[in-house]
């Protein structure tokens, strides 16, 4: 599961590229109740935000270095030698986005693709590991990979990262869970959905599930202000989920996991 441990190998961050950063800050404001803070020494001059839930950080919003491309949440992995592991990407096929690096004494970050596409990023740690909370209400709870190249995403992250897969039945089939561990299903910290005709995303893409209490309510509060649904408040396996996108087209996920057995709801 994701942590706010200085774990290496596992997701570590999100943020994402806006238009603009404080509208986008406002809108998730509304949704989450997180509020934006100017980093201490911030080199853009306010054009990158961490947001906080009750004080504690849970991602960032900054300003988009390309005006024509795509708001789109940005998924950081951990790792212990960011350099090592960009060889690597290289290496099966992925190319880099943005070059490595130094984030003051916070860490070292780089931007990256996947053969198919999908946007990732590392993050090797300095005096900041991460996510300062993570898997409560209004965090994130899980990230999912979009993909037409399964096979392909299991070989690239298995090499790169060590991450394996593990089955989930579901109703419309098998669900391919990411983890370390596919002995205990509780330690998997994402997902690979498949994309075809008709689904609600058609890119290549990294997408973060933010576990919420009541997925119908979160619905609305960003329905309210300025989000769209791009796929509807639903009960699965899982949970409720919903898929949405913020008001310059960022799409992120809702869900509230379903009791385990004997918990109430």
């Amino acid at each position: 599961m994701i942590t706010t441990g200085n774990v290496a190998n596992l997701p570590a961050w999100i943020d994402l590229g806006s238009p603009d950063p404080a509208a986008t800050a406002a809108f998730y404001g509304k949704v989450f109740g997180w509020t934006a803070q100017m980093p201490e020494n911030d080199p853009a001059e306010g054009e990158y935000l961490i947001l906080h839930k009750d004080g504690k950080a849970v991602a960032g919003v900054g300003g988009l270095q390309d005006p024509t491309a795509r708001s789109d949440w940005i998924v950081y992995v951990r790792v212990p030698d960011a350099e090592a592991a960009i060889k690597t990407t290289e290496s099966l096929g992925g190319t880099v986005r943005v070059p490595l690096m130094q984030v003051g004494p916070e860490g070292a970050m780089a931007q990256l693709s996947d053969p198919s596409g999908a946007a990732f990023a590392l993050w090797q740690p300095g005096v900041f590991t991460g996510v300062e909370v993570a898997c409560e209400d209004d965090s994130l709870l899980w990230v999912q990979l979009w993909t037409r190249e399964a096979e392909a995403a299991k070989s690239f992250y298995g090499r790169l990262f060590g991450w394996q897969t593990a089955p989930f039945d579901m109703p419309e089939g098998t669900y391919d869970l990411w983890t370390t561990n596919p002995s205990e299903p509780l330690d998997a910290f994402g997902g690979m959905m498949p994309v075809s005709s008709g689904m609600p995303v058609q890119d290549e893409r990294w997408i973060p599930y933010f576990m919420v209490a009541d997925t119908d309510a979160t619905v609305a509060r960003a329905v309210e202000a300025g989000g769209t649904v791009e796929f509807p408040a639903t009960d699965a396996p899982p949970g409720r989920l919903a898929l949405l996108a913020d008001p310059f087209g960022a799409r992120f996920s809702l869900l509230k996991p379903a009791p385990v057995q004997g918990e109430e709801r």
